[in-house]
């Protein structure tokens, strides 16, 4: 059973009322380049969003303005500029010094639940087990190193691990091991969307991230902190240097 929680894994902590400080000590929370991972900073956002209004995020937005690598601590501030019975509309910005890093925004809560459904069919792909261990040979410490990815269809655009496709699409298997797979965890995960890219094109290709939104269909439950997340990735078009997809958990 996991026991820590994404907080507890991305070190973060309330220094003041509607403040809080994310560490970046080390490359943990870095990607290849060795600047915060993507995900780590909307899962940073997911966390101060949800300490602040007390309720389950229900989507989250984030914006990458700069970089940022070891050694630095982040100024992460939150405002909720709507408070509603049911919904509260909050804003995370993060700051090292005066140069912002990144802003998130979102909305958190939850209403009464009069129709609910999925029109979307599930991948039928093999077991985590019975699919292939995506290994990241020579790299530093990073952010990698605590997930584990395996792929179900395709190639992880990364390193190459699998076989491209020539539908735009990666399927994976992730998961966090000894992290709690509550919403922040899934925020980092989404971000293996990138994978995809490389797989579509049948070739090695590395990303950084402008945004990513999530969006979540029901609230994590503790029934949800274990075992694997399929990752449906694919990517939507390519051009003028930029690359767009959509992941679905």
């Amino acid at each position: 059973m996991a026991t820590a929680t994404t907080r507890d894994f991305l070190g973060v902590t309330r220094s003041h009322e509607g403040r809080w400080e994310l560490p970046i000590r080390t490359q943990i929370l870095g990607g290849r380049s060795g600047s915060l991972f993507g995900g780590a900073g909307l899962a940073a956002g997911v966390v101060a969003l949800e300490d602040a209004t007390d309720r389950p995020v229900v989507w989250a937005m984030c914006q990458f303005l700069s970089t940022v690598g070891p050694p630095a601590t982040l100024d992460v501030r939150a405002e909720l500029p709507a408070i509603g019975g049911s919904v509260t509309q909050g804003r995370v910005q993060a700051y090292l010094g005066e140069r912002e890093i990144f802003t998130a925004i979102g909305s958190a809560g939850s209403r009464r639940e009069l129709l609910s459904g999925s029109w979307h069919e599930r991948p039928s792909v093999p077991p985590p087990l019975e699919c292939e261990l995506v290994v990241r040979r020579g790299e530093t410490a990073s952010i990698h190193q605590h997930i584990e990815a395996r792929m179900a269809k395709g190639m992880f655009g990364f390193v190459g691990t699998g076989t491209p496709t020539n539908d735009g699409a990666n399927h994976l298997w992730i998961r966090m091991p000894g992290v709690r797979h509550d919403a922040a965890a899934l925020a980092i995960m989404a971000d293996y969307l990138a994978s995809a890219v490389g797989n579509a094109f049948g070739r090695l290709a590395h990303c950084s991230s402008l945004d990513n939104t999530i969006r979540f269909a029901r609230p994590i439950t503790p029934d949800d902190a274990d075992g694997w997340v399929l990752c449906e990735n694919r990517i939507d078009f390519v051009g003028n240097g930029f690359a767009n997809g959509t992941s679905l958990m």
